[in-house]
């Protein structure tokens, strides 16, 4: 009895960590998608200092944006001076726009990667789902 009891348990964790192997690749693959219609029009200039470079999606399926500042003597400085209102308006586009629906129910982290002109790191911002309300 013992023994079917068992290896009952190991047959349904078997099946709970294939289930849940086979979500996170087609989360994946969504999203990977997703990136790759982005990445269509990239690079795109933003504003006068910010160039969307491209998406891509981690292992871990974070959704990640690249960014890359330039025409300025200090980058960090102008993403500091931005970044609690880029923070403001990304959560609110999460809670407004049915789109994004998909990363808040799938429990997704979105990623903003800024580098500057010489493909240095100035800023890694990182919202997971919890941040979005």
């Amino acid at each position: 009895m013992k023994k079917s009891l068992l290896i009952l348990s190991i047959v349904i964790f078997s099946i709970l960590i294939t289930q849940c192997e086979s979500d996170r690749k087609a989360i994946n693959k969504k999203l990977t998608e997703m990136a790759n219609n982005l990445n269509e029009s990239a690079p795109v200039m933003l504003d006068d200092f910010t160039r969307f470079d491209n998406a891509a999606v981690t292992s871990d399926n974070v959704f990640q944006y690249n960014y890359t500042v330039l025409n300025t003597q200090n980058p960090d400085s102008l993403i500091k001076e931005v970044e609690n209102s880029l923070i403001k308006n990304i959560k609110l586009e999460f809670n407004t726009n049915p789109q994004l629906l998909f990363f808040k129910e799938n429990n997704i982290s979105i990623e903003y990667v800024y580098n500057d002109e010489n493909k240095q790191l100035i800023r890694r911002m990182q919202i997971d789902s919890s941040n979005y309300n």
